[in-house]
């Protein structure tokens, strides 16, 4: 059998083509994933105004369903058909305006309304929300 003689100074590291075909590789993972963050930022962006929408949106009807005393459900109605927010209210960061509408259920007006609330959003979306209140 003969035996091959390697010289061990040959074997040792790597080449010049290794190293390059290894920082290709590592150049288009790092490029691939810094492509990924603009998407998720507006991505983050767009579920935080859903979110804020969504909570406005449940504190208006939650109060018109609750009922209070001082709470008058006809004149709220007419105050909010349409309503346009001012910059001072901490709303106008993500709305810029709603409207609500309301029908009476039923054949006989028995005091059992479906009322629409729709927010129009700064980025001219409108998201509907509807519940079902009476005004006894």
């Amino acid at each position: 059998m003969k035996q091959m003689n390697i010289n061990p100074a040959r074997r040792a590291g790597f080449s010049l083509l290794e190293t390059l075909v290894a920082l290709v590789i590592l150049a288009v993972g790092i490029v691939s994933i810094l492509l990924i963050f603009p998407t998720v930022l507006d991505r983050q962006r767009i579920n935080t105004l859903r979110t804020m929408t969504t909570t406005i949106s449940q504190m208006q009807l939650n109060k018109m369903k609750a009922g209070d005393t001082d709470f008058n459900f006809h004149a709220w109605l007419e105050e909010n058909r349409f309503r346009m927010l001012s910059a001072n209210q901490p709303e106008s960061q993500y709305i810029q305006s709603w409207m609500v509408s309301c029908q009476p259920m039923g054949e006989i007006n028995q005091g059992l309304y479906r009322v629409t609330l729709g927010l129009r959003l700064w980025d001219n979306r409108v998201e509907y929300y509807t519940t079902y209140v009476t005004d006894r």
